[in-house]
């Protein structure tokens, strides 16, 4: 004799052969989402294990579930999704006192809970952070170069200042330009002996105003850049560790969420940010990318190009098992980034040389750069003739 149990927003049911309704439990109307959340998340609830064991008198108990038949550990009980009763349950909503609106408002409520829950996550601040970063660092680069060639205008000598940031400082700080010489007098030739004043008054406060905001910008960025070091040793202190705090939030945005990085297989770790270049390969054949965004990590970017696959496929490996110390077991190992130079030290050390491989593929690569260029440059030509 076999039964079947099921579930629905209002409770759990458990019907016979005949689907004739043996038995309900019915979740407090106060605790439906909190429950619905919990079966969502594979647990079993009181209501579950209060209806299995009033089934004790039949021989076999088929169950819905979302979870494996070990979980409870019942040798009466069988997993089948969807069974007999759940499908009669499903086809016969109004029989049990319920109806479309009723489900639908729970469902939403239930959706709104859990938009809610996912974006308070720590990490969805660090992604929109560290995005922030990018878009700063952008902008910053766009409006320099109009400061540099407005404020020309009235002081070309400033273009001796390289640094971009001390130029914003010296402007933003100094109104004029008697000012800014004697704020840094060491940067600038001693024959600069023109101290007058040729530009409207209007003129150089405006400049002088730009400059203010380009500089709130870069402490804006600065303190966003403190934000995300702190945020990161909260979260991901062993990644942190390893890469540093900018390239460990770049793999975190670029998944999507810490969680999903520590799902991620090391390999797609290493390209990562080359998707460009894989599609590519599938596409035209063309070798596969070695590397992505870990490129940027000084121990990947510094060294010898024929050791570069070889680093950047540890470091990968590397960051797969950070990531997943700092999601799963929460443990901080110190020793991880050093035990990572140590072995780049030694991949340098055992190959100081390229290997025939390595060097016929350099030219390959190489030779397929001048062919695809001698093409274009093929493309253009016959574009101009036209």
């Amino acid at each position: 004799m076999e039964c079947y149990i099921t579930y629905c927003v209002k409770g759990f049911f458990a019907f016979n052969n005949e689907n004739e309704l043996i038995c309900e439990k019915l979740f407090p109307e106060n605790e439906i989402i909190n429950r619905l959340i919990e079966i969502n998340n594979k647990q079993i609830v009181d209501e579950e294990i209060e209806i299995i064991n009033s089934l004790s008198d039949y021989d076999e108990i088929i169950i819905e579930s979302n979870k494996r038949q070990s979980d409870y550990n019942n040798d009466k009980i069988k997993i089948k999704t969807p069974n007999q009763g759940g499908e009669y349950l499903r086809n016969n909503y109004e029989e049990f006192g319920l109806n479309d609106t009723d489900i639908t408002s729970i469902y939403q409520n239930l959706t709104i809970y859990k938009i809610k829950k996912e974006s308070a996550s720590e990490d969805k601040h660090l992604i929109q952070a560290i995005n922030s970063i990018d878009e700063i660092d952008e902008s910053i680069s766009k409006l320099i170069e109009r400061i540099r060639e407005w404020y020309a205008l009235y002081f070309p000598e400033m273009d001796v200042i390289k640094n971009n940031e001390t130029y914003i400082k010296l402007i933003s700080q100094n109104k004029t330009k008697q000012e800014i010489l004697k704020a840094k007098p060491e940067a600038f030739p001693q024959d600069i002996v023109d101290f007058d004043e040729d530009i409207n008054p209007i003129d150089l406060e405006i400049m002088n105003n730009y400059a203010n905001s380009l500089f709130e910008l870069q402490k804006t960025r600065k303190n966003i850049e403190e934000y995300i070091d702190n945020k990161m040793e909260s979260i991901a202190p062993n990644l942190r560790l390893l890469v540093g705090s900018t390239l460990g939030a770049k793999l975190i945005s670029h998944s999507g969420g810490i969680k999903r990085l520590a799902m991620y297989p090391s390999s797609t770790v290493q390209i990562m940010g080359a998707e460009k270049a894989l599609f590519r390969h599938l596409k035209s054949g063309d070798r596969p990318p070695k590397y992505g965004l870990i490129y940027q990590h000084p121990q990947v970017r510094g060294a010898k190009w024929w050791n570069r696959g070889k680093i950047g496929r540890m470091l990968a490996g590397k960051i797969s098992l950070a990531v997943r110390r700092d999601v799963f077991t929460k443990t901080l190992d110190e020793t991880v980034s050093d035990e990572f130079i140590k072995k780049v030290e030694e991949i340098e050390k055992n190959n100081p040389f390229p290997t025939k491989t390595t060097r016929k593929r350099k030219e390959e690569k190489t030779k397929s750069k001048n062919k695809n260029k001698k093409r274009k440059s093929k493309k253009k030509r016959r574009r101009k003739g036209k």
